[in-house]
């Protein structure tokens, strides 16, 4: 099977239980950038973190808030988000800032418009565009289709996990299966009162 993700970052710090609680914390930020095809680590160096994302061009993709990223994701107001020579980091570029002050303010910690400028960037070796949708199966029998539009792989991948995390917080459905990592793009399957619910993430053809 030819692979969907990006391996795991190569180093010790992966044992390191802040990095591993980090790591899963801003998990929404990392997979995104993982499936778009680019090894993505959690920098904690100096008692700041943000998230790193290497293009494979010799520049780097740096994901903060205000800040430094919040210990607590729940806490962040807004990201911003650089790209900056890896051997340089004085040669960057702002790409993105919703934090209060910041242009892109009105999206506050929405995830969807961070990685759509993301997706929109100029980088070798673009991961293949990606399609969002859900299918909903009533105790009757009557099917009802959902479909996002063709997205970038980052995007798709937020996108996957808004709708995931709504039927869950909002509709009072429970996750019963969800395809693990390795095994191809997400696919999830959700129950509620004989509703049956699947979300998938396919590859688009154009």
């Amino acid at each position: 099977m030819t692979t969907t993700i990006a391996a795991l970052p190569d180093h010790n710090r992966t044992t390191d239980p802040l990095w591993q609680r980090l790591f899963h914390g801003y998990g929404h930020v990392v997979t995104p950038l993982r499936y778009a095809g680019w090894v993505t680590d959690i920098e904690t160096s100096g008692g700041e973190f943000h998230v790193r994302a290497d293009l494979r061009d010799g520049t780097e993709l740096i994901i903060a808030s205000e800040h430094s990223l919040p210990a607590d994701p729940a806490e962040v107001t807004g990201w911003t988000a650089v790209r900056q020579d890896v051997e340089n980091a004085d040669r960057h570029t702002v790409l993105y800032d919703s934090t209060p002050n910041g242009p892109q303010r009105h999206h506050g910690n929405s995830l969807i418009p961070l990685l759509a400028r993301i997706d929109g960037l100029d980088v070798p070796r673009r991961a293949p565009r990606l399609i969002v949708s859900a299918t909903h199966t009533a105790p009757y029998g009557a099917n009802h289709n959902q479909t996002a539009g063709i997205e970038g792989a980052a995007t798709a991948i937020a996108r996957f996990s808004e709708w995931s995390q709504r039927l869950i917080d909002h509709e009072g459905y429970r996750r019963v299966w969800q395809r693990p990592q390795a095994d191809g793009y997400p696919l999830a399957l959700f129950e509620s009162a004989g509703h049956i619910t699947t979300v998938r993430v396919t590859r688009s053809d154009d």
